[in-house]
């Protein structure tokens, strides 16, 4: 009987011109375009400069503002207020100004009259603005004391930063996971939400309920096609991410596979969920919508789940895609093992379990 059932859900699944397409060109389109279209980057930062002092160390600061890649002058001003018109104007993003003196006090290691001004309306792009000029005030600063043998400035905090597990602060190597856990919760939680309900619409679900079949057969084979679709998808995935970009996975490739089968289960048991719930497919397709949002923006991809308040945090503990999305970053990127992480298979399997039972329980067989 199980055969004859998996072989009516592969073949219900390819005989649909459109799905083995999506399938396949889903993966291959998300590693593809998505890390270099959705860049973490900040590059192209208008830069104004009102430079008082127009000496020699002046030039050599701005040189290395400029030389750096992420910043664009715009203008060098004669005043602040002109700087500051241009910011009002959304002509100049940051503004950096130098007093008078500056060669002077720096050669003397007794101050260093520099202000940095950012336009922080959009507060992402200014607070990274910001950090970019300290760097290269930093990093002129190291220059001129190492080369020149002049002193260097007294500082009273002495900040050093070290980078772990992506030293190179790689945004493409930090996307891929997430857009692995995004791409398979988004392919397993529509493909099955649309399964049952198709089945109303086209009337081959009442000759499934005139047939001896058990609810729990019956919803159990409609999620194993989409555990298939889902390893294949991964795997597309891994391969393009090591033939492409040169990444591979620091972990062991089956503990990425092993909370891949409990999302899909999760996921695949919500969307037939839904679907046993729904009448028809538009219905089907706006509830799964609602809740994939709501995962995303909750999982800790866009936003840490540890800044989050606290009513927040506790929202994100029946979000599957949060252990997932944890799950395969520590695998990923840190070579984590399920000694480390258990919690995040504890939190999938809990909320799996009660997902299949509640879906099988919803379906309703009338014989």
């Amino acid at each position: 009987m199980w055969k004859y059932l998996l072989e009516k859900e592969f073949k219900q699944f390819f005989r649909d011109p459109g799905l083995p397409r999506m399938a396949l060109a889903f993966p291959v389109l998300m590693m593809l375009v998505f890390p270099f279209a959705v860049s973490m980057e900040i590059r192209n930062i208008n830069l104004a400069v009102v430079d008082s002092d127009r000496s020699e160390e002046s030039v050599r600061l701005l040189e290395k503002c400029t030389s750096s890649g992420y910043f664009r002058l715009v203008s060098l001003c004669g005043s602040p207020e002109e700087a500051m018109r241009l910011m009002d104007g959304n002509k100049a993003d940051a503004i950096v100004t130098i007093s008078s003196g500056f060669g002077t006090e720096t050669a003397l290691g007794t101050g260093f009259p520099v202000g940095i001004k950012v336009n922080t309306v959009n507060g992402t792009r200014g607070s990274i603005a910001a950090q970019y000029l300290q760097n290269c005030v930093m990093m002129y600063l190291q220059d001129r004391s190492q080369h020149d043998g002049l002193p260097a400035v007294s500082q009273t905090v002495d900040i050093s930063e070290k980078y772990y597990f992506n030293s190179l602060l790689d945004y493409k190597l930090f996307m891929i996971p997430a857009l692995i856990v995004m791409g398979i919760t988004m392919i397993t939680a529509f493909l099955p939400s649309l399964n049952i309900v198709s089945e109303k619409e086209s009337g081959t679900i009442e000759q499934m309920n005139v047939t001896p079949v058990s609810k729990s057969a019956f919803i159990i084979c409609k999620m194993i096609p989409y555990w298939v679709i889902a390893f294949f998808v991964l795997t597309a995935c891994l391969l393009i991410a090591w033939a492409v970009f040169g990444y591979v996975c620091r972990g062991n490739v089956l503990w990425l596979y092993l909370y891949t089968f409990l999302d899909i289960v999760v996921m695949a048991a919500l969307g037939l969920l839904i679907s046993n719930y729904s009448n028809n497919a538009q219905q089907a397709m706006f509830v799964i919508w609602f809740f994939a949002v709501i995962f995303i923006l909750m999982s800790g991809i866009f936003t840490p789940v540890a800044s989050m308040p606290d009513w927040a945090r506790a929202i994100t503990c029946l979000n599957p895609m949060r252990y997932y999305a944890d799950a395969m970053r520590a695998v990923y990127l840190k070579g984590s093992t399920p000694a480390d992480i258990w919690y995040d298979a504890a939190g999938l399997a809990a909320i799996g379990s009660v997902m299949v039972g509640w879906a099988i329980a919803s379906y309703r067989k009338s014989l």
